[in-house]
């Protein structure tokens, strides 16, 4: 405790923001399950840059690095690299940290779940943002395109046996998002813009199309 007080006066006095700003940040990454020694050794700093980086309260910044490090069972370690790559996602990107934090609380754990790193998520994510596909609709819309590739059924199977798309190798493991935009680009891009059209919406369902054909990802845009 008396550490955890000294880092809130500490960067009270050494950042933009006061010690009891910085007592929250600590006391939402502890109640995330962050323990004091991973708090003092990346998890506060991290927090107070990423709140920095997106004119965010540090509170809220330390909820959004915590929230994130469940979703992809990262350890606690990981709390200053995470707050790093959020804030690096939302400055490539037309959104703010909290569009992005938005986006992946509707699709991280999903993400995670289905072999996607955290930062092929992010970059997705950024990617997404870009091209003003943004907050839950960028996470919804990713998470629904995931479902689609993971359990493909009917028109949707047969339309990824004929143009060799496949998002899983022999092993059982995800290709990585690059991989599979290469894939969707040797796949459809012969075909007419109506039938890369038709193809994707089977493929991918009608609200994971946003997705699948944001800033050109179905023919190759995210490689």
């Amino acid at each position: 405790f008396d550490a955890l007080r000294d880092a809130a006066i500490e960067a009270g006095a050494s950042t933009a923001f006061s010690a009891s700003e910085a007592a929250q940040g600590i006391e939402e990454l502890a109640k995330a399950g962050v323990s004091a020694k991973d708090i003092l050794s990346g998890g506060l700093s991290g927090a107070l840059d990423l709140a920095a980086a997106g004119t965010l309260s540090v509170g809220r910044a330390a909820e959004i690095t915590a929230v994130t490090l469940k979703q992809f069972g990262l350890a606690g370690t990981d709390a200053s690299r995470v707050a790093d790559l959020l804030a690096a996602g939302a400055g490539k990107s037309v959104g703010e940290v909290h569009d992005l934090a938005e986006a992946l609380k509707m699709s991280g754990t999903v993400a995670h779940q289905y072999g996607v790193s955290i930062e092929e998520t992010v970059g997705t994510l950024a990617m997404f943002a870009e091209n003003a596909l943004i907050g839950s609709d960028a996470g919804t819309s990713f998470k629904q395109m995931l479902l689609q590739l993971a359990q493909p059924t009917g028109k949707s199977r047969q339309l990824l046996d004929e143009y060799n798309i496949s998002a899983y190798d022999a092993q059982g493991n995800f290709v990585g998002m690059a991989n599979l935009a290469g894939q969707l680009a040797d796949g459809l891009g012969d075909l007419s813009q109506e039938q890369q059209n038709a193809a994707v919406k089977t493929i991918f369902g009608a609200d994971a199309i946003r997705s699948a054909t944001n800033g050109n990802f179905a023919l190759g845009g995210s490689r």
